[in-house]
């Protein structure tokens, strides 16, 4: 008799736990999977700060749920708002670093927020975003590119001349080819005007490696070699800038100049 009462009290709590976890969902009380696709459908709406909210209620109700890391940088990257993009996706990342989604995010945050970070003169920050890159993906030429060009503005130039000639060796396909020249060439062209020469030179050599046609940059790096000192290979540049282009007037004259 007693075994039946309690069979009969074991059925009544479990109907009564049934009944409120029903009408927990039925009053549409949060979860954190609830509340994900909320932001998920936000997200997709392009409602991005709205978005926002609801992934870190998922975070607060569930702090192992990476993914909504993911999702915060994303709705982030999508305002243009690079920082807070990094800092979400590294979250996601140091939290699962082999997810499906999170190296991708983290990587694509980096190159964004290094590459917002160069058009406003962050230099510094640049620097950091790009070789955090590198370290992720070391054989892709878009960070030796991105961190190439960002230590040209920092005026480091001979760090300079090192990323871009790393980032030439990784450009397989060539796809890169004229953006990595134009930081070559800027950056031996700025560093000549800053006084630097010699690093004007690492610079220059490097880009007439890679288009030892374009006489232009060698009468250029034939200055450089001018202002470092080194007459004779300044007169070895200026002559097959003449050769490459008979009727370079600036060569031209530097030669007389010099002879």
């Amino acid at each position: 008799m007693m075994h039946g009462r309690t069979h009969g009290l074991v059925l009544v709590t479990w109907a009564l736990v049934v009944s409120l976890v029903g009408g927990c969902a039925w009053l549409g009380l949060e979860t954190a999977d609830s509340v994900m696709k909320e932001g998920q459908q936000l997200y997709l709406d392009k409602k991005y700060d709205e978005a926002i909210v609801r992934f870190e209620r998922v975070i607060e109700l569930d702090t192992t749920r990476w993914p909504a890391y993911v999702y915060i940088a994303r709705c982030y990257m999508a305002k243009g708002a690079w920082t807070l993009a990094v800092t979400n996706a590294r979250l996601a990342y140091e939290a699962q670093p082999g997810g499906e989604e999170a190296l991708p995010t983290f990587a694509e945050a980096l190159l964004g927020g290094g590459a917002a970070a160069v058009r406003t003169g962050q230099f510094t920050k640049a620097i950091a975003d790009f070789s955090e890159y590198v370290a992720l993906h070391p054989t892709d030429a878009h960070g030796y590119l991105g961190v190439g060009q960002a230590y040209v503005g920092a005026g480091r130039y001979a760090d300079a001349a090192g990323a871009l000639a790393r980032g030439f060796q990784n450009d397989r396909g060539g796809a890169l080819r004229k953006e990595l020249l134009k930081g070559l060439l800027d950056g031996g062209a700025r560093a000549l005007q800053q006084g630097q020469a010699k690093s004007a030179v690492a610079l220059l050599q490097e880009y007439i490696q890679q288009d030892p046609r374009d006489a232009a940059a060698y009468v250029t790096l034939g200055k450089a070699l001018l202002a470092s000192g080194n007459r004779s290979d300044a007169l070895g540049a200026f002559g097959q800038a003449l050769t490459l282009n008979p009727g370079q007037p600036e060569a031209t004259d530097l030669l007389r100049g010099l002879r």
